[in-house]
């Protein structure tokens, strides 16, 4: 395997575990007992601290390059839509259903792969087609949209509201894996940085206006991870007081920030650098198999055939991407290879024939 493969392999292995930490969300939210997009801002203030130090104490050199990095709109927007799809996602389950919240964030991938196709002349080819194709219906069927028994997308006016959110919560996420795909010059540790920043910015403005039109910030009520629903049979919630937040909610919502915001917004940046939007995502589903692997062994939730089917498209179409793009960079760095090594042969010929020329 030559450079070049094992550059998009690293990419696809950065991507495959930023997307299985960010399938941790979920399970980490039942044990907080806090709204949601204040899980969301830890993710994205404690990879901000977390970074910040490991920039002082073991890579100081690092903030030299944050300092000569020339900040272009595009690292800003970056960060903005990082929060945006996080924060909007999460108020998002409070106005329409999870269902319907879920699809419509994990239409994102598609939007920068049609977007990056458009503007970055990231041509799809018909075995690129097919590996997305696989994950998104496989996708359809892990979120249970469709169902043995039909769709279950909601149209009902009565959610209008919340699918408007959800569906800029997806195009957030779109937009984030395409402008990541800009300034390829900037350094993945130094373009983190500045996304979490910017995305901890833009979460708190989200919370105020949360806060605005919910009447103050709520929490879901939960007993051992389930939440609770009254007679009516609606979810139960209950006023947020920061300062009141018990010891295990602070506990689990640090590391809840670090896995999976930290650790899995961290390697994202890394690999929206090395691979193309329609790799990303192929890979991005990965995050609804660990959800749903989480959701078995911690709770219990058994998964339908159907469901189980798609969760072998969501692996197929993304394994047969990664061994698509890795063959198609191996053949790509040989060439590359041998057009250097009948460079160095001419090159030499050329210098051998001079010394002769000299000599005589």
């Amino acid at each position: 395997m030559n450079e070049q493969a094992k550059y998009k392999l690293k990419g696809f292995i950065f991507m495959f575990l930023s997307s299985s930490a960010m399938g941790g969300i979920g399970a980490f939210g039942r044990y907080i007992n806090a709204p949601g997009d204040f899980i969301s801002f830890g993710r994205n203030l404690i990879g901000f601290i977390a970074l910040t130090v490991i920039f002082v104490v073991f890579a100081r050199g690092n903030f030299k390059k944050v300092r000569s990095t020339k900040l272009s709109p595009a690292m800003v927007f970056s960060g903005i839509f990082l929060g945006l799809l996080s924060g909007l996602y999460v108020i998002s389950t409070q106005y329409t259903t999870l269902a319907n919240a879920s699809f419509l964030i994990y239409t994102g991938p598609i939007y920068s792969t049609i977007l990056a196709a458009i503007f970055l002349k990231e041509k799809i080819n018909l075995k690129g087609f097919l590996c997305i194709a696989a994950v998104v219906v496989g996708m359809l069927f892990i979120v249970g949209i469709i169902t043995p028994t039909g769709l279950t997308l909601d149209l009902d006016p009565k959610w209008m509201f919340g699918n408007m959110i959800g569906l800029a919560s997806g195009v957030a996420y779109g937009l984030y894996l395409f402008v990541g795909r800009y300034r390829q010059d900037c350094d993945s540790n130094v373009r983190s940085w500045w996304n979490f920043l910017f995305a901890s910015i833009t979460i708190l403005g989200l919370m105020a206006v949360d806060s605005l039109l919910s009447g103050g910030l709520k929490y879901t009520v939960k007993v051992n991870g389930v939440a609770q629903v009254d007679a009516a049979g609606q979810i139960m919630t209950a006023p947020w007081d920061i300062f009141t937040m018990d010891a295990t909610s602070w506990l689990v919502w640090i590391a809840a920030a670090l896995i999976t915001g930290f650790i899995a917004f961290h390697l994202l940046a890394y690999a929206t650098k090395m691979l193309k939007a329609g790799e990303l995502a192929a890979i991005s589903y990965q995050e609804t198999i660990m959800a749903s692997v989480l959701g078995f062994f911690m709770f219990g939730e058994v998964l339908t055939q159907l469901q189980l089917v798609g969760g072998a498209l969501i692996i197929l179409g993304g394994v047969s991407q990664i061994f698509f793009s890795t063959k198609a960079a191996s053949k790509a760095g040989d060439k590359i290879e041998k057009e250097a090594e009948i460079r160095e042969t001419l090159e030499a010929h050329i210098d051998e024939e001079s010394a002769k020329e000299s000599l005589s």
